[in-house]
């Protein structure tokens, strides 16, 4: 009886003193199970990773001298930085650092793809060999611990990083090739592809890490969305078939053919049309699609429907296509800094323009080459001008131009105020001497003035073409669409304005002062106190900084054989 009192009153205590204990919390197994999985997941990963290393450390240490890098029998194209790439870190596999994230390779995978809207080939980017490991893996995740299989897949993905960088970069085609017809010389900087390698795969995105490589020209990326637009629209395309002889309609009159013409307008994005629209009638909206149309082509905006007109409105959109990927190519090989002031020509648009950075200070039309006479490509500075200046006949013009003329008729020299000269630079009297068998042996000078082929003043850059920018009299080919007349040098529309620009920086040389002596009749050369950057290059095709993209005829036909090498593979 004692025992149980004792045994109650020590109960009654604790019930009044103590204070009650929360009870354990159940074991989370499930949780802990999953971490001792990812744990082994790690481990066995890691364990991979290193014997990835000691493949790709054996690939790269025994390649026979002159064989090429392999991975999975493949060709590996990087030969001099693939192998610096792996062994600053120490071999390991850089481009599937977690068991658990394929995002990297799907990412570079998806890039590879896109390549073709850059105009390059995927197919020549391992894009079958990456694509077939890729699929493996998401049917067989064990795949990501096996060492063999991160090995290889990482040293395609590298290749293809370090072509591809270099294709968006420097360009596919070799611009010295007589395939790209290109002189301008390269002022790119050395990029370090490895470095960037690095900082794309710790980054989030790969296509913001590849734009890195891309040309500095601010339609570049634009001609890129232009090719994945126009590549889903391939299907649908379709021509308007119409008699150029019955191109006569003015805005306001109808025609069956207007139909067809709005519809295909509408198909480039160019009209819209609406229920109370009459589709036979070439009204007002018809009128502005094809202003904008011929604004794109470089037409004059007069809404006139003619053969180039309709030829733009033709131009197939397969060949748009292939015009921005050959264009895409030209541009990479640009340079990247340019002088503090420059002057860019650009042949096929018939186009000059002055720039201070990125500044436009002033455009002008153009007249080019004829398409056997075709302006170079090529760079260099204009280091002085020649006002009132004299030409002395180029020997090919001599040949195939003036001395048919002149056998015709002696007069026709006086007429062009042009003078004869011997070896020894005496005056000849052009009646003494027999044109078509001793025409060559004498020079042929037109004295300065209002004939003279240069015009009034002409802006002299060194190069081995003997090629340059003048005035010229015949000022009413400007206002063709057209403009391939020249011998290969370049006239310009502008002349008094560009001279201006070009010496604002000689106070001496006022307005007044060079319109007298551009006017003077009198040669006089003038060296530019700051030489000033010329570019003459080819494009076809670009994009503008508010994205609209531009095509011009390929007048030198060049277009063709740069896309057919475009295709090629890359060099071994």
């Amino acid at each position: 009886m004692r025992y149980l009192v004792f045994i109650i009153s020590i109960l009654l205590m604790a019930a009044c003193n103590s204070r009650v204990e929360k009870p354990e919390e159940p074991i989370d197994y499930a949780a802990l199970r999953l971490d001792s999985l990812n744990k082994v997941k790690t481990a066995r990963f890691a364990e991979a990773r290193i014997s990835a290393a000691d493949l790709i450390r054996e690939v790269i240490e025994n390649r026979q001298p002159g064989d090429r890098f392999r991975a999975l029998d493949v060709d590996l194209y990087s030969s001099v930085l693939l192998p610096g790439h792996y062994i600053d870190r120490s071999f390991m596999a850089m481009w599937i650092s977690h068991p658990d994230s394929l995002s990297k390779v799907q990412q570079m995978l998806r890039f590879i793809e896109g390549a073709e809207f850059h105009g390059l080939i995927p197919g020549q980017y391992h894009l079958a060999k990456i694509s077939g490991l890729y699929d493996e893996i998401r049917k067989d995740s064990s795949l990501i611990f096996n060492g063999n299989y991160l090995a290889n897949i990482d040293l395609l993905l590298s290749d293809a990083y370090f072509i591809l960088a270099s294709h968006l970069y420097h360009g596919k085609i070799d611009p010295e090739s007589l395939e790209a017809l290109w002189g301008i010389r390269r002022n790119k900087a050395v990029l370090p592809f490895e470095v960037h390698l690095k900082e794309i795969l710790s980054s989030g995105s790969i296509e913001n890490g590849f734009r890195n490589f891309y040309p500095p020209h601010p339609g570049y990326e634009a001609m890129v969305k232009e090719a994945i637009k126009l590549h889903q629209m391939q299907e649908g395309d379709f021509s308007v078939k119409i008699n150029p002889k019955m191109l006569s309609v003015k805005p306001g009159d109808s025609a069956d053919y207007i139909a067809d013409i709005k519809k295909k307008l509408e198909f480039l994005g160019l009209y819209q049309t609406d229920t109370l629209d009459n589709i036979y009638k070439y009204d007002e909206k018809a009128v502005e699609g094809i202003k904008k149309l011929q604004e794109l082509f470089g037409y004059n905006t007069d809404g006139a429907i003619g053969k180039n007109t309709l030829k733009a409105l033709n131009m197939p959109v397969k060949e748009r296509i292939s015009q921005l990927y050959v264009n895409m190519e030209r541009m990479r090989w640009m340079p990247d800094s340019l002088e503090p002031l420059y002057v860019m020509v650009n042949i096929a648009d018939f186009t000059l323009g002055a720039f201070r950075g990125s500044d436009t200070l002033i455009t002008m039309r153009t007249i080019v080459g004829k398409n056997y006479r075709e302006t170079p490509v090529f760079n260099s500075k204009i280091t002085y001008l020649v006002m009132s200046p004299s030409w002395t006949v180029p020997p090919t013009i001599q040949r195939k131009d003036i001395i048919p003329e002149v056998s015709k008729s002696v007069g026709y020299l006086a007429g062009k105020n042009m003078k004869v000269f011997d070896s020894k630079g005496k005056s000849i009297d052009p009646s003494t001497v027999n044109w078509r068998r001793d025409g060559m042996r004498y020079t042929i000078r037109q004295a300065p003035g209002a004939s003279n082929a240069l015009g009034k003043v002409k802006f002299m850059f060194p190069n081995k073409h003997n090629v340059y920018l003048h005035d010229t009299p015949t000022r009413e080919l400007f206002k063709r669409d057209e403009r391939t007349f020249s011998s290969g040098c370049i006239r310009i529309e502008k002349p008094f304005e560009l001279a201006q620009l070009l010496m604002a920086d000689m106070p001496d040389w006022t307005p007044e002062r060079i319109r007298q002596s551009m006017n003077s009749g009198s040669e006089r050369t003038v060296v530019l106190k700051s030489p000033v950057g010329v570019y003459i290059y080819y494009l076809t095709a670009w994009g503008s900084s508010d994205g609209k993209i531009h095509y011009r005829s390929d007048i030198y036909e060049r277009d063709k054989e740069m896309l057919k090498v475009l295709k090629d593979k890359p060099a071994k």
